[in-house]
């Protein structure tokens, strides 16, 4: 599994990729073709969501969360995973895999591990001290 991506097992069809895609408002093209939310693409609106656009898109395929370039902030990737993980992706399907996600500014980056509906989230480098949080 590549670094920048978690896997959904057992992966999402077409309509839940599109769904899903809504959140985020950006496409993947390096792993399959979304709809360009450019050229009309809906953007998603759902109770209880983040304020922040979801940093997290579905590749077209299905299998895997991919964490979008330049929309990678620590504090909205966590929540976003929660969230997805709460309302869409929970039972029967699991969500696996960690990525390492920019820090805040002046922070060092840090890893986030996700074991089905769990969602771990550790400082690396000189701020390693500070521990787990869930």
């Amino acid at each position: 599994m590549e670094p920048t991506r978690l896997r959904i097992t057992p992966v999402i069809d077409a309509s839940d990729v599109a769904f899903l895609s809504g959140f985020c408002r950006h496409s993947i093209p390096e792993h399959g073709e979304l709809p360009s939310f450019a050229e009309g693409g809906m953007t998603r609106m759902w109770p209880g969501q983040p304020a922040v656009p979801s940093p997290w898109v579905p590749c077209a395929d299905g299998c895997c969360l991919v964490l979008a370039p330049g929309r990678a902030r620590v504090d909205a990737a966590g929540q976003w995973l929660r969230f997805l993980i709460d309302e869409f992706l929970g039972a029967p399907r699991r969500l696996d895999g960690c990525i390492e996600v920019p820090g805040a500014r002046g922070r060092g980056p840090v890893l986030l591990i996700v074991e089905g509906d769990e969602v771990f989230e550790g400082e690396l480098g000189e701020q390693q001290d500070r521990g787990w949080s869930r």
